[in-house]
């Protein structure tokens, strides 16, 4: 009784382990890793670039406090001749003083400056391309998860497809070497069979190898440890319309073209206004009182270039940069046009191919099944027989490879398209 208990919490931890990661955990841990915090935060950054562009249209406020020594005196403030005689009449102090001290307020603000509202939509387009950016750099980790995982579910089915031939082939060998023993049969029988268990024990060392490898990458995605690959199935079809792995770029291209367009502005005039408050104290110097004035102004300013060279080099060299990234889209555009075309037309044929290939395996098991009985009844040569084990094998293997290709081929049409595998994958 407590052996069969020890036995039924065996097997239920077993099934709890193996039932407790999903896919969504996976995909929930990848939004956790700092790849993944990383690219929110250059999005952030790119916010608040944009947010520096609205700023140029807001005024610049600056307080200011001074003090200022002249070689000779100075006016504190301009003084009218009319306010000048009044003064030397009484005698009283005259606002002049070799040593100013004063504070006050500057604001700066443009009124309207032409190549501002193209830094600002070069800005808002730059912050659109790095959440994008961001988004698909998610989508191509999730499609690599998936890609990963439907590998080590192929090795994982390879290996068993590989351990379930080595116990045929060595049952076959047990019969074999009693043939040999009795006489029967040749040495060369039992060598033959003992060579093919061999190069399967190479090829499941060679398995267990590239597993330990693909459950590193894994982990290296998501810190999540694994001991087997999860189960997947596809709930959804992929939507197919624009390419959103190109939409980065778009952007950053319409971000370019509002570059020019600033660059260009900036021959245009543009319009600001200026204001000014001061309060300012010295010692008069012609008879050392103390004085204090206050001094104030408020201005609108038109700037027109009238030549400035570096303008000119900035503009062609936007120029320049805008059709190169243009070019660049419309060959990327060309390639996934390409690329996706053959990945719909290979998932196709994979499809076809994986049903065939389901039928091709029931196929090879029954023919495995009478090629064992005509071995033992020795109508059939062992050569003849270890090509049915060979036959069997290699077409577990090649559907096994069906259904992962078929997972990356889904994965990278994900990522082409823009196509979340949270709501595709479970």
């Amino acid at each position: 009784m407590i052996k069969q208990l020890i036995i039924f919490l065996t097997v239920g931890f077993v099934a709890l382990n193996s039932y407790a990661m999903k896919m969504s955990d996976l995909f929930d841990a990848l939004k956790k890793q700092p790849l993944t915090k990383i690219d929110k935060l250059i999005s952030k950054e790119a916010e608040i670039a944009k947010k520096k562009a609205l700023a140029g249209f807001y005024p610049k406020i600056y307080g200011l406090a001074g003090y200022e020594h002249f070689n000779s005196p100075t006016s504190l403030r301009p003084v009218t001749p009319t306010e000048s005689a009044e003064i030397t009449k009484v005698g009283g102090a005259l606002p002049f003083s070799r040593n100013i001290k004063q504070i006050g307020v500057q604001a700066d603000m443009p009124i309207f400056v032409w190549s501002l509202f193209n830094l600002t939509k070069k800005a808002e387009l730059l912050y659109k391309s790095a959440w994008e950016k961001a988004e698909l750099n998610l989508l191509k980790n999730q499609a690599l998860l998936v890609s990963l995982n439907a590998r080590l579910g192929y090795l994982e089915n390879l290996h068993r497809a590989m351990v379930s031939r080595k116990k045929s082939l060595e049952a076959t060998l047990a019969r074999v070497n009693i043939g040999v023993k009795n006489g029967r049969l040749p040495e060369i029988e039992k060598i033959k069979i003992e060579s093919s268990i061999n190069q399967i024990d190479i090829a499941l060392m060679s398995i267990e190898t590239d597993k330990k490898r693909i459950l590193s990458s894994i982990e290296d995605l998501t810190s999540v440890k694994l001991n087997h690959s999860i189960e997947m199935r596809q709930t959804k079809k992929i939507k197919q319309a624009n390419f959103y792995s190109i939409k980065p770029l778009e952007d950053i291209i319409e971000s370019k073209k509002e570059g020019l367009k600033a660059q260009e502005h900036r021959l245009y005039p543009s319009l600001y206004a200026k204001a000014s408050g001061f309060r300012r104290f010295g010692k008069a110097y012609n008879n050392n009182e103390d004085v204090v004035k206050n001094y104030s102004s408020i201005g609108i300013f038109l700037q027109i270039p009238i030549f400035d060279k570096t303008i000119y080099s900035d503009i062609a060299s936007a120029r320049v940069d805008y059709l190169k990234n243009r070019l660049q889209l419309e060959q990327l555009e060309t390639e996934l046009k390409a690329t996706s075309d053959e990945l719909n037309t290979d998932i196709n044929i994979i499809d076809n191919s994986i049903r065939i290939g389901e039928k091709e395996v029931r196929y090879q098991r029954q023919l495995l099944k009478y090629a064992k009985v005509a071995f033992q009844t020795q109508r059939m040569t062992e050569e003849e027989y270890l090509r049915y084990e060979d036959s069997l094998l290699n077409a577990s293997a090649g559907l096994f490879d069906l259904r992962a290709k078929r997972w990356e081929i889904l994965s990278e049409l994900a990522v082409i398209y823009g196509n979340n595998l949270e709501e595709i994958v479970k």
